[in-house]
């Protein structure tokens, strides 16, 4: 048994074997760089467009950079809109990712948390109910919200209901969501119940063991979670379409669409106003980007 054990570790260190080793890593190496290339390709093409004027959009290449930088299509694309500035926008985009992403992550870990660790009669079959929604298209529950909204009274606003408000698109977040519930109880499962159970032994209730043992040890799916429902939102543009009516209420994808023309559109304008609102999910994800990795690794070790 030495001998043979032996064999495959000799082969290893044979220099056929570290070459093909290194040789394993490089190609390896090429195909991640390859698919970084890729994925840059069109912030580069963003960048050259955004620095150009809009008679170099047409006349040069898509990656010809300009001749002269024009840094000034930023200041232009901040002030061009009448009656509210690009920063308008980016607080309202802001704003409503930040109060959908909170309120996804309190709603869905309650939900999760229900569902992992409590006991409780239908758990099953609600669960699956709950799941069964993902399938359902947004096209198909759209004309039923917009009713749904319509008819909820908003003394506030000029229609008298939800509609020219902001309150459509993160007021549904705090009731939950099947996404955000199916991610954090697959990681709630996989926490050791010992942890509960010795928890129950010192006195501690459900919502104690719920704060103080399963939120701490979640964190990696919280922080998958929250970039998830914040890049969603952020992006989100079929939804403030319909429901907001009021220049000052919109939010940066509505904003950006405004560049588009009848014929042509202000390209420079409008790439350097999709650099700018980049940026939000560029920072989140570099602060977050530890727990977004171990959230994704573990969120599915047990189903």
């Amino acid at each position: 048994m030495s001998q043979a054990a032996t064999i495959p570790r000799a082969r290893l260190r044979s220099p056929s074997g570290r070459a093909w080793k290194m040789t394993r890593r490089a190609l390896l190496y090429a195909v991640l760089i390859g698919g970084g290339v890729v994925v840059l390709v069109p912030f580069i093409w963003m960048l050259a467009i955004s620095l150009k004027t809009r008679p170099e959009v047409f006349s040069t290449a898509p990656f010809d950079f300009p001749t002269g930088l024009h840094w000034d299509n930023y200041s232009k694309m901040w002030f061009s809109l009448p009656g509210a500035t690009f920063g308008t926008f980016f607080y309202n985009s802001f704003l409503i990712a930040s109060l959908v992403t909170i309120g996804q992550l309190i709603t869905c870990s309650m939900a999760a948390y229900a569902f992992a660790v409590l006991q409780f009669r239908i758990k099953g079959p609600l669960f699956a109910l709950i799941l069964a929604t993902l399938i359902i298209p947004f096209q198909v529950v759209l004309v039923p919200n917009f009713i749904l909204y319509r008819s909820l009274p908003w003394p506030f606003s000029e229609s008298g209901s939800w509609i020219g408000t902001q309150l459509p698109l993160w007021v549904w977040a705090f009731f939950g969501g099947a996404f955000g519930t199916f991610l954090l109880r697959q990681f709630f499962l996989s926490i050791p119940s010992e942890l509960a159970d010795a928890a129950r032994v010192d006195g501690a209730n459900p919502w104690q063991i719920y704060r103080r043992i399963y939120l701490p040890l979640a964190r990696p799916a919280l922080a998958t979670l929250a970039i998830f429902t914040f890049m969603w939102s952020w992006n989100d543009l079929l939804t403030p379409l319909i429901y907001l009516r009021e220049l000052q209420t919109y939010t940066t994808t509505v904003a950006l669409a405004f560049f588009q023309g009848e014929y042509v559109g202000n390209w420079p304008q409008m790439m350097a106003g999709a650099l700018v609102s980049l940026l939000p999910m560029i920072a989140l994800f570099v602060i977050a980007q530890k727990y977004f990795v171990r959230g994704i690794a573990l969120s599915g070790l047990k189903g």
